[in-house]
């Protein structure tokens, strides 16, 4: 994509929501009154599939059909989960890509005397980016993931018109017997300014996330 491309992406931010199809979220808003606290010691795998691939899913795949919807975003890639146990990890099932298989493997080295994970996947555009907003615990020390969308960085080639897909793996030191429920929701724009590190996909300590 030319900059000429890259500065009108820029100049249609207040419409991101719309260009990259990420504003949605299965979960409604936390309630007004409910009782969040932050996790901030908490550890992070990020992967990216360039072939907009679901990385992981509750029981089987769906059949997918071919194409994409009316925005251009690929069906059922959005997700996420909250692994405490062997079980619970056993009830998801893992896309046959690399970077799937990322995602399962940082569950599986968990040791859930001591921690749990929180996994996350959505689609994005290829010239954007997912961040972690901030991890909380309701009451119950059940988990909720708030992410939010930014440009990546402009020396990294995209095309406006692709999508990729986003996962996160979020090792929590929090152990659960078993849980509630848990969410997660993604707003259309970022609030803090951007990570200088770039996107690197490696096992990083929260604070030094970027994509």
């Amino acid at each position: 994509m030319d900059w000429s491309r890259r500065r009108l992406l820029t100049a249609a931010a207040t419409g991101l929501g719309a260009v990259a199809g990420c504003n949605a979220t299965d979960d409604p808003p936390p309630s007004p009154g409910l009782d969040r606290r932050p996790v901030d010691d908490y550890e992070v795998e990020r992967v990216r599939n360039t072939d907009a691939v679901p990385l992981f899913t509750h029981g089987s795949f769906p059949t997918r059909t071919s194409g994409s919807d009316s925005s251009g975003r690929p069906p059922g890639s959005y997700d996420h989960a909250y692994v405490f146990s062997e079980a619970s990890l056993d009830e998801l099932t893992f896309a046959e890509v690399p970077e799937a298989q990322r995602l399962r493997s940082f569950a599986v080295d968990t040791n859930f005397e001591t921690g749990s994970v929180y996994l996350f996947t959505t689609p994005v555009g290829a010239c954007y980016e997912i961040r972690i907003e901030k991890i909380t615990l309701d009451s119950e020390d059940d988990p909720h993931g708030d992410f939010c969308q930014a440009f990546r960085p402009a020396d990294v080639t995209c095309d406006v018109d692709e999508y990729d897909t986003v996962g996160y793996a979020i090792r929590l030191p929090v152990a659960r017997e078993q849980t509630s429920g848990h969410g997660g929701g993604m707003s259309s724009s970022c609030r803090r300014g951007p990570s200088p590190v770039a996107f690197d996909a490696e096992l990083t300590p929260h604070g030094s996330e970027g994509e």
